[in-house]
């Protein structure tokens, strides 16, 4: 029961993490983005590291490899978004 509850928690979080660079419609992905990256621009990255944990942990299966592939998708994805935002955009 233990590991379908970590499963749980890591589709949450990945679907948190992902959510950052997925389009929704009616502003619902403008207020998921403020409600994650306002407090700190670094959390998006303790939600997907953590997301990935409780996959590590979850159910055996296809369901782990499917979460922990999510997961590393979502974490690449702000990474390259955080990246571009503070190295890319800086002005002289």
């Amino acid at each position: 029961m233990l590991r379908v509850i970590f499963s749980v928690v890591s589709a949450f979080l990945c679907f948190l993490t992902i959510s950052l660079f997925a389009e929704m419609p009616f502003r619902l992905g403008e207020k998921i983005f403020n409600l994650i990256v306002a407090p700190n621009l670094y959390l998006p990255f303790g939600l997907g590291v953590l997301g990935f944990l409780f996959a590590m942990f979850g159910m055996k299966g296809y369901i782990r490899l499917t979460l922990l592939g999510l997961n590393i998708v979502g974490l690449v994805g702000y990474l390259v978004i955080f990246l571009m935002a503070t190295v890319g955009f800086q002005e002289p």
